[in-house]
Protein backbone atom coordinates (compact mmCIF):
# COMPACT_ATOMS: atom_id res chain seq x y z
CA UNK A 1 0.00 0.00 0.00
CA UNK A 2 2.92 2.52 0.67
CA UNK A 3 4.59 1.94 -2.63
CA UNK A 4 1.55 2.37 -4.00
CA UNK A 5 0.54 5.66 -2.33
CA UNK A 6 4.38 6.82 -3.26
CA UNK A 7 3.67 5.80 -7.11
CA UNK A 8 0.56 8.03 -7.05
CA UNK A 9 1.88 11.21 -5.29
CA UNK A 10 5.01 10.40 -8.19
CA UNK A 11 2.21 10.37 -10.87
CA UNK A 12 0.25 13.53 -9.41
CA UNK A 13 3.37 14.88 -9.30
CA UNK A 14 4.78 14.32 -13.04
CA UNK A 15 1.22 15.43 -14.25
CA UNK A 16 1.09 18.47 -12.04
CA UNK A 17 4.83 19.44 -13.63
CA UNK A 18 3.70 18.42 -17.44
CA UNK A 19 0.65 21.06 -16.93
CA UNK A 20 3.15 23.60 -15.74
CA UNK A 21 5.75 22.93 -18.54
CA UNK A 22 2.99 22.28 -22.01
CA UNK A 23 0.92 24.54 -23.48
CA UNK A 24 -1.57 24.79 -26.03
CA UNK A 25 -2.61 28.26 -27.51
CA UNK A 26 -5.56 28.58 -25.40
CA UNK A 27 -4.00 27.21 -22.19
CA UNK A 28 -1.31 29.86 -23.11
CA UNK A 29 -3.35 32.62 -22.88
CA UNK A 30 -5.92 31.46 -19.95
CA UNK A 31 -2.23 31.23 -17.93
CA UNK A 32 -1.61 34.72 -19.46
CA UNK A 33 -5.12 36.30 -18.00
CA UNK A 34 -4.56 34.82 -14.81
CA UNK A 35 -0.72 35.57 -14.37
CA UNK A 36 0.22 37.96 -16.48
CA UNK A 37 1.60 41.23 -14.17
CA UNK A 38 -0.57 43.98 -16.20
CA UNK A 39 -3.83 42.02 -15.56
CA UNK A 40 -3.02 41.86 -12.04
CA UNK A 41 -2.48 45.21 -11.48
CA UNK A 42 -6.25 45.94 -13.58
CA UNK A 43 -7.78 43.08 -11.06
CA UNK A 44 -6.12 44.93 -8.01
CA UNK A 45 -8.22 47.99 -9.52
CA UNK A 46 -11.00 46.66 -9.59
CA UNK A 47 -10.95 45.99 -5.93
CA UNK A 48 -9.42 49.36 -5.02
CA UNK A 49 -12.54 51.21 -7.03
CA UNK A 50 -14.79 48.69 -4.63
CA UNK A 51 -12.96 49.65 -1.50
CA UNK A 52 -13.74 53.46 -2.77
CA UNK A 53 -16.94 52.51 -3.16
CA UNK A 54 -17.55 51.20 0.20
CA UNK A 55 -15.32 54.43 1.72
CA UNK A 56 -18.22 56.97 -0.37
CA UNK A 57 -20.78 55.07 0.95
CA UNK A 58 -19.85 55.17 4.78
CA UNK A 59 -19.59 59.33 4.49
CA UNK A 60 -23.59 58.98 4.31
CA UNK A 61 -23.82 56.60 7.07
CA UNK A 62 -23.28 57.78 10.53
CA UNK A 63 -20.17 59.05 12.10
CA UNK A 64 -18.94 58.78 15.42
CA UNK A 65 -16.13 60.17 17.21
CA UNK A 66 -14.62 60.45 20.65
CA UNK A 67 -12.48 63.43 22.56
CA UNK A 68 -10.76 63.48 25.92
CA UNK A 69 -8.99 66.43 27.29
CA UNK A 70 -7.36 67.36 30.52
CA UNK A 71 -6.35 70.72 31.09
CA UNK A 72 -4.10 72.55 34.20
CA UNK A 73 -3.73 76.22 34.44
CA UNK A 74 -0.39 77.85 35.00
CA UNK A 75 -1.62 80.85 35.65
CA UNK A 76 -5.19 81.12 35.93
CA UNK A 77 -7.05 83.58 33.71
CA UNK A 78 -8.15 86.76 35.65
CA UNK A 79 -11.37 88.86 35.21
CA UNK A 80 -12.12 92.57 35.97
CA UNK A 81 -15.58 92.85 38.24
CA UNK A 82 -16.86 95.91 39.33
CA UNK A 83 -15.70 96.66 43.02
CA UNK A 84 -19.60 97.88 43.76
CA UNK A 85 -20.58 94.04 43.19
CA UNK A 86 -18.83 93.59 46.55
CA UNK A 87 -19.04 96.91 47.76
CA UNK A 88 -22.03 99.43 47.24
CA UNK A 89 -19.85 102.46 48.10
CA UNK A 90 -16.65 101.54 46.12
CA UNK A 91 -16.35 104.02 43.24
CA UNK A 92 -18.28 103.65 39.60
CA UNK A 93 -14.45 103.04 37.66
CA UNK A 94 -13.30 100.65 40.29
CA UNK A 95 -12.48 96.96 39.36
CA UNK A 96 -11.41 94.18 41.48
CA UNK A 97 -9.57 91.18 39.99
CA UNK A 98 -11.13 88.05 40.08
CA UNK A 99 -9.89 84.07 38.85
CA UNK A 100 -12.92 81.60 38.71
CA UNK A 101 -12.59 78.28 38.57
CA UNK A 102 -10.45 75.32 39.64
CA UNK A 103 -6.76 74.63 38.50
CA UNK A 104 -7.39 71.29 36.68
CA UNK A 105 -10.18 70.30 34.55
CA UNK A 106 -10.87 67.19 32.92
CA UNK A 107 -13.55 66.33 30.22
CA UNK A 108 -14.58 63.78 27.85
CA UNK A 109 -17.71 63.49 25.19
CA UNK A 110 -18.88 61.60 22.41
CA UNK A 111 -20.70 63.34 19.21
CA UNK A 112 -22.49 61.65 16.57
CA UNK A 113 -23.19 63.08 12.89
CA UNK A 114 -25.81 61.83 10.63
CA UNK A 115 -25.68 63.36 6.88
CA UNK A 116 -29.41 64.14 6.07
CA UNK A 117 -28.97 65.50 2.25
CA UNK A 118 -26.31 66.79 0.38
CA UNK A 119 -26.38 67.08 -3.77
CA UNK A 120 -22.55 66.29 -4.02
CA UNK A 121 -22.61 63.08 -1.80
CA UNK A 122 -25.53 61.97 -4.10
CA UNK A 123 -23.19 62.45 -7.39
CA UNK A 124 -20.38 61.19 -5.37
CA UNK A 125 -22.02 57.79 -4.61
CA UNK A 126 -22.77 57.42 -8.18
CA UNK A 127 -19.59 58.61 -9.38
CA UNK A 128 -17.46 56.02 -7.31
CA UNK A 129 -19.97 53.34 -8.96
CA UNK A 130 -19.09 54.30 -12.25
CA UNK A 131 -15.23 54.42 -11.57
CA UNK A 132 -15.51 50.76 -10.18
CA UNK A 133 -17.40 49.93 -14.00
CA UNK A 134 -14.62 52.20 -15.24
CA UNK A 135 -11.79 49.52 -13.40
CA UNK A 136 -13.82 46.30 -14.72
CA UNK A 137 -13.87 47.81 -18.51
CA UNK A 138 -10.19 48.75 -17.95
CA UNK A 139 -9.20 45.22 -16.32
CA UNK A 140 -11.21 43.56 -19.70
CA UNK A 141 -9.75 45.99 -21.85
CA UNK A 142 -5.97 44.62 -20.66
CA UNK A 143 -7.02 40.75 -20.42
CA UNK A 144 -8.00 41.58 -24.46
CA UNK A 145 -4.20 43.05 -25.15
CA UNK A 146 -2.67 40.23 -23.36
CA UNK A 147 -4.92 37.63 -24.94
CA UNK A 148 -3.60 39.14 -28.00
CA UNK A 149 -0.19 39.56 -27.37
CA UNK A 150 0.29 36.41 -25.95
CA UNK A 151 -1.36 35.04 -29.16
CA UNK A 152 1.27 36.69 -31.02
CA UNK A 153 3.98 35.00 -29.04
CA UNK A 154 2.80 31.82 -29.13
CA UNK A 155 2.65 31.82 -32.82
CA UNK A 156 6.08 32.94 -33.08
CA UNK A 157 7.59 30.62 -31.19
CA UNK A 158 5.63 27.97 -32.91
CA UNK A 159 6.50 29.20 -36.12
CA UNK A 160 10.30 29.33 -35.22
CA UNK A 161 9.80 25.75 -34.10
CA UNK A 162 8.59 25.21 -37.84
CA UNK A 163 10.99 27.55 -39.69
CA UNK A 164 14.11 25.64 -37.83
CA UNK A 165 12.29 21.50 -38.79
CA UNK A 166 12.04 23.30 -42.29
CA UNK A 167 15.49 24.52 -42.57
CA UNK A 168 16.70 21.52 -41.12
CA UNK A 169 14.91 19.23 -43.87
CA UNK A 170 16.45 21.27 -46.05
CA UNK A 171 19.93 20.69 -44.81
CA UNK A 172 19.26 17.26 -44.40
CA UNK A 173 18.21 16.90 -48.38
CA UNK A 174 21.08 19.12 -49.70
CA UNK A 175 23.34 17.64 -47.67
CA UNK A 176 22.23 14.48 -49.56
CA UNK A 177 22.00 16.50 -52.70
CA UNK A 178 25.46 17.17 -52.56
CA UNK A 179 27.23 14.38 -51.51
CA UNK A 180 25.64 12.50 -54.75
CA UNK A 181 26.67 15.77 -57.40
CA UNK A 182 30.30 15.13 -55.34
CA UNK A 183 30.02 11.41 -56.74
CA UNK A 184 28.50 12.91 -60.05
CA UNK A 185 31.95 15.12 -60.61
CA UNK A 186 34.37 12.79 -59.68
CA UNK A 187 32.86 10.45 -62.61
CA UNK A 188 33.00 13.74 -64.89
CA UNK A 189 29.05 13.86 -65.12
CA UNK A 190 28.49 17.42 -63.71
CA UNK A 191 31.25 20.56 -63.68
CA UNK A 192 33.15 21.51 -60.13
CA UNK A 193 30.62 24.60 -60.22
CA UNK A 194 27.91 22.33 -59.73
CA UNK A 195 29.67 21.42 -56.45
CA UNK A 196 30.57 24.57 -55.21
CA UNK A 197 27.00 26.37 -55.74
CA UNK A 198 25.48 23.61 -53.94
CA UNK A 199 28.04 24.18 -50.79
CA UNK A 200 27.60 27.98 -50.79
CA UNK A 201 23.79 27.33 -50.29
CA UNK A 202 23.96 24.66 -47.88
CA UNK A 203 26.88 27.13 -46.18
CA UNK A 204 23.68 29.77 -46.26
CA UNK A 205 21.48 27.56 -44.73
CA UNK A 206 23.87 26.92 -42.31
CA UNK A 207 24.05 30.03 -41.23
CA UNK A 208 20.19 30.42 -41.52
CA UNK A 209 19.55 27.70 -38.85
CA UNK A 210 22.25 29.45 -36.18
CA UNK A 211 20.20 32.21 -36.69
CA UNK A 212 16.72 30.65 -36.25
CA UNK A 213 18.07 28.37 -33.53
CA UNK A 214 18.67 32.19 -31.48
CA UNK A 215 15.35 33.40 -32.51
CA UNK A 216 13.72 30.33 -31.02
CA UNK A 217 14.75 30.89 -27.97
CA UNK A 218 14.02 34.40 -27.76
CA UNK A 219 10.49 33.52 -28.89
CA UNK A 220 10.22 30.96 -26.14
CA UNK A 221 11.57 33.25 -23.68
CA UNK A 222 9.81 36.70 -24.73
CA UNK A 223 6.39 33.89 -24.53
CA UNK A 224 7.10 32.90 -20.95
CA UNK A 225 7.75 36.68 -19.70
CA UNK A 226 4.16 37.17 -21.64
CA UNK A 227 2.43 34.60 -19.56
CA UNK A 228 3.76 35.48 -16.07
CA UNK A 229 6.62 32.72 -16.15
CA UNK A 230 10.35 33.16 -15.69
CA UNK A 231 12.11 33.85 -18.94
CA UNK A 232 14.15 30.34 -18.81
CA UNK A 233 11.38 28.09 -17.42
CA UNK A 234 10.80 25.17 -19.65
CA UNK A 235 8.42 25.47 -21.98
CA UNK A 236 6.59 22.60 -24.41
CA UNK A 237 4.06 23.88 -27.06
CA UNK A 238 1.17 21.04 -28.10
CA UNK A 239 -0.07 23.39 -30.94
CA UNK A 240 2.45 23.28 -33.83
CA UNK A 241 2.03 24.87 -36.96
CA UNK A 242 -0.09 22.66 -38.92
CA UNK A 243 -2.16 22.98 -35.25
CA UNK A 244 -2.82 26.58 -35.90
CA UNK A 245 -3.43 26.71 -39.58
CA UNK A 246 -6.22 24.47 -38.68
CA UNK A 247 -7.67 26.52 -36.05
CA UNK A 248 -6.69 29.78 -37.94
CA UNK A 249 -9.82 29.31 -39.88
CA UNK A 250 -13.25 29.95 -37.63
CA UNK A 251 -15.98 30.92 -40.21
CA UNK A 252 -18.67 31.17 -36.99
CA UNK A 253 -16.81 35.09 -36.93
CA UNK A 254 -17.92 35.87 -39.99
CA UNK A 255 -21.03 34.70 -39.75
CA UNK A 256 -21.57 36.49 -36.18
CA UNK A 257 -23.86 39.62 -36.49
CA UNK A 258 -22.01 42.61 -35.46
CA UNK A 259 -23.47 43.90 -32.00
CA UNK A 260 -21.68 47.20 -31.07
CA UNK A 261 -22.61 47.09 -27.45
CA UNK A 262 -20.74 43.88 -26.78
CA UNK A 263 -17.32 45.89 -27.83
CA UNK A 264 -15.29 46.56 -25.17
CA UNK A 265 -14.33 50.27 -26.93
CA UNK A 266 -18.16 50.82 -27.23
CA UNK A 267 -18.59 50.07 -23.24
CA UNK A 268 -15.62 52.20 -22.17
CA UNK A 269 -17.42 55.53 -23.73
CA UNK A 270 -20.55 54.32 -22.71
CA UNK A 271 -18.94 54.76 -19.63
CA UNK A 272 -17.40 58.18 -20.41
CA UNK A 273 -20.80 59.58 -21.07
CA UNK A 274 -21.93 58.39 -17.56
CA UNK A 275 -18.91 59.96 -16.01
CA UNK A 276 -19.65 63.60 -18.00
CA UNK A 277 -23.40 63.79 -16.61
CA UNK A 278 -22.39 62.67 -13.12
CA UNK A 279 -19.57 66.04 -13.67
CA UNK A 280 -22.57 67.86 -14.97
CA UNK A 281 -24.65 67.17 -12.15
CA UNK A 282 -22.14 67.27 -9.35
CA UNK A 283 -21.35 71.03 -10.50
CA UNK A 284 -24.95 71.55 -10.38
CA UNK A 285 -25.34 69.75 -7.01
CA UNK A 286 -22.66 72.64 -6.00
CA UNK A 287 -25.65 74.94 -5.67
CA UNK A 288 -28.01 72.98 -3.34
CA UNK A 289 -27.76 73.09 0.65
CA UNK A 290 -25.88 70.89 2.64
CA UNK A 291 -28.21 69.57 5.71
CA UNK A 292 -26.81 67.33 8.59
CA UNK A 293 -27.63 66.82 12.32
CA UNK A 294 -25.77 65.97 15.07
CA UNK A 295 -25.86 64.91 18.92
CA UNK A 296 -22.99 64.88 21.56
CA UNK A 297 -22.83 63.68 25.21
CA UNK A 298 -20.30 64.43 27.40
CA UNK A 299 -19.09 65.05 31.16
CA UNK A 300 -17.06 67.43 32.70
CA UNK A 301 -15.22 67.35 36.00
CA UNK A 302 -12.87 69.76 38.04
CA UNK A 303 -10.45 70.04 40.94
CA UNK A 304 -7.43 71.61 41.88
CA UNK A 305 -5.78 68.41 42.70
CA UNK A 306 -5.45 65.27 40.12
CA UNK A 307 -7.80 63.48 41.86
CA UNK A 308 -10.18 62.69 38.60
CA UNK A 309 -10.25 58.96 39.07
CA UNK A 310 -11.67 58.86 42.60
CA UNK A 311 -14.80 57.16 42.86
CA UNK A 312 -15.80 59.89 44.63
CA UNK A 313 -15.14 62.37 42.10
CA UNK A 314 -18.09 64.61 40.91
CA UNK A 315 -18.89 64.66 37.38
CA UNK A 316 -21.20 67.01 35.24
CA UNK A 317 -22.88 66.00 32.47
CA UNK A 318 -23.99 67.97 29.12
CA UNK A 319 -25.59 67.10 26.26
CA UNK A 320 -27.11 68.35 22.95
CA UNK A 321 -28.69 67.70 19.96
CA UNK A 322 -29.08 69.75 16.63
CA UNK A 323 -28.87 70.56 12.89
CA UNK A 324 -26.91 72.36 10.50
CA UNK A 325 -27.84 73.69 7.00
CA UNK A 326 -25.10 74.90 4.94
CA UNK A 327 -26.38 77.20 2.27
CA UNK A 328 -24.34 78.33 -0.91
CA UNK A 329 -25.91 81.47 -1.64
CA UNK A 330 -23.59 84.10 -3.84
CA UNK A 331 -19.80 82.80 -5.53
CA UNK A 332 -19.30 85.71 -8.06
CA UNK A 333 -20.89 83.22 -10.54
CA UNK A 334 -17.84 80.21 -10.08
CA UNK A 335 -20.26 77.58 -9.70
CA UNK A 336 -22.12 78.49 -13.05
CA UNK A 337 -19.34 78.73 -14.98
CA UNK A 338 -17.86 75.39 -13.84
CA UNK A 339 -21.66 73.83 -14.83
CA UNK A 340 -21.16 75.39 -18.13
CA UNK A 341 -18.22 73.87 -18.76
CA UNK A 342 -19.16 70.76 -17.10
CA UNK A 343 -22.02 70.82 -19.72
CA UNK A 344 -19.81 71.32 -23.06
CA UNK A 345 -17.42 68.53 -22.03
CA UNK A 346 -21.11 66.39 -21.72
CA UNK A 347 -22.47 67.44 -25.10
CA UNK A 348 -18.62 66.27 -26.89
CA UNK A 349 -18.60 63.52 -25.31
CA UNK A 350 -21.87 62.33 -26.39
CA UNK A 351 -20.56 63.18 -30.00
CA UNK A 352 -17.75 61.16 -29.35
CA UNK A 353 -19.87 58.44 -28.78
CA UNK A 354 -22.22 58.73 -31.96
CA UNK A 355 -18.91 59.06 -34.04
CA UNK A 356 -17.66 55.84 -32.33
CA UNK A 357 -20.57 53.84 -33.18
CA UNK A 358 -20.23 54.42 -36.91
CA UNK A 359 -16.49 53.96 -37.25
CA UNK A 360 -17.10 50.71 -35.05
CA UNK A 361 -19.25 49.60 -37.95
CA UNK A 362 -17.01 50.38 -40.43
CA UNK A 363 -14.18 48.73 -38.63
CA UNK A 364 -15.92 45.78 -38.54
CA UNK A 365 -16.19 45.25 -42.25
CA UNK A 366 -12.65 46.17 -42.08
CA UNK A 367 -11.55 43.27 -40.14
CA UNK A 368 -13.94 40.64 -41.40
CA UNK A 369 -12.69 41.59 -44.86
CA UNK A 370 -8.97 41.44 -43.57
CA UNK A 371 -9.60 38.00 -42.06
CA UNK A 372 -10.97 36.64 -45.21
CA UNK A 373 -8.04 37.96 -47.07
CA UNK A 374 -5.94 36.25 -44.51
CA UNK A 375 -7.55 32.95 -44.70
CA UNK A 376 -7.48 32.84 -48.46
CA UNK A 377 -3.90 33.87 -48.71
CA UNK A 378 -3.53 31.08 -46.60
CA UNK A 379 -4.91 28.72 -48.43
CA UNK A 380 -2.42 29.79 -51.83
CA UNK A 381 0.23 29.88 -49.76
CA UNK A 382 -0.07 26.37 -48.72
CA UNK A 383 -1.01 25.20 -52.72
CA UNK A 384 1.84 27.17 -53.37
CA UNK A 385 4.68 26.04 -51.04
CA UNK A 386 2.98 22.17 -52.08
CA UNK A 387 3.82 22.61 -55.82
CA UNK A 388 7.16 24.15 -55.41
CA UNK A 389 7.82 21.38 -53.42
CA UNK A 390 6.64 19.06 -56.09
CA UNK A 391 8.49 21.24 -58.58
CA UNK A 392 12.03 21.28 -56.33
CA UNK A 393 11.42 17.26 -56.26
CA UNK A 394 11.04 16.88 -60.22
CA UNK A 395 14.26 18.94 -60.91
CA UNK A 396 16.34 16.93 -58.27
CA UNK A 397 15.39 13.86 -60.10
CA UNK A 398 16.09 15.10 -63.16
CA UNK A 399 19.24 16.57 -62.49
CA UNK A 400 20.17 13.22 -60.79
CA UNK A 401 19.05 11.48 -63.86
CA UNK A 402 21.03 13.61 -65.93
CA UNK A 403 18.27 15.20 -67.88
CA UNK A 404 18.47 18.35 -66.05
CA UNK A 405 20.56 21.47 -65.25
CA UNK A 406 22.18 22.36 -62.02
CA UNK A 407 20.60 26.52 -63.09
CA UNK A 408 16.92 25.12 -62.81
CA UNK A 409 17.68 22.98 -59.99
CA UNK A 410 18.94 26.27 -57.79
CA UNK A 411 15.84 28.00 -59.08
CA UNK A 412 13.37 25.92 -58.37
CA UNK A 413 15.09 24.95 -54.77
CA UNK A 414 14.94 28.72 -54.19
CA UNK A 415 11.76 28.97 -55.07
CA UNK A 416 10.54 26.15 -52.75
CA UNK A 417 12.47 28.40 -49.55
CA UNK A 418 10.65 31.62 -50.36
CA UNK A 419 7.36 29.66 -50.71
CA UNK A 420 8.12 28.08 -47.45
CA UNK A 421 8.74 31.43 -46.02
CA UNK A 422 5.84 32.69 -47.35
CA UNK A 423 3.32 30.24 -46.21
CA UNK A 424 4.20 30.99 -42.98
CA UNK A 425 3.89 34.47 -42.69
CA UNK A 426 0.67 33.95 -44.30
CA UNK A 427 -0.25 31.51 -41.85
CA UNK A 428 1.05 34.13 -38.72
CA UNK A 429 -1.10 37.32 -40.58
CA UNK A 430 -4.56 34.37 -40.49
CA UNK A 431 -4.00 33.57 -36.41
CA UNK A 432 -3.27 37.35 -35.86
CA UNK A 433 -6.06 38.34 -37.84
CA UNK A 434 -8.39 35.90 -36.28
CA UNK A 435 -7.78 36.93 -32.76
CA UNK A 436 -8.17 40.55 -33.71
CA UNK A 437 -11.71 39.96 -35.00
CA UNK A 438 -12.13 37.82 -32.00
CA UNK A 439 -11.34 40.28 -29.50
CA UNK A 440 -13.89 43.02 -32.00
CA UNK A 441 -16.31 40.97 -31.31
CA UNK A 442 -15.61 40.64 -28.03
CA UNK A 443 -15.83 36.67 -28.49
CA UNK A 444 -13.69 34.26 -25.81
CA UNK A 445 -11.49 31.98 -27.92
Amino acid sequence: MKKILILILIFGSLRILAQQTAFSLEEAIDYAVEHNIQVIKADNEIIKAKKKVWETTAMGLPQASGNISYQRFIDKPVNLMPARIFNPQAPEDQYIPVSFGTDQNMKWSATINQLIFSGSYITGLYSSRVYQQISELASVKTKQKIKEITARAYVNAALADKSLEIVQNNIAVLEKNLSDTRQMYQNGFVEETDVTQLEITLSELVNQKKFLENMKTTAYEMLNYVMGRNPDETLVLTDNAETLANKASDLRLLQSDFNPSNNIDYKIMENKVKSGKLKLRYEQSQMLPTVAAFYSYGKNAYHNEFNFFNSDQSWYKQSFIGISINIPLFSSFVNHKRIGQARIDYENTKMEFDNLQRQLKITHKKLVNQYINALDKLETKRKNMKLASQIESRERIKYNEGVGNSFQLNMARMQLYQAQQQYLNALNDAILQKIKLQNFLNNEK
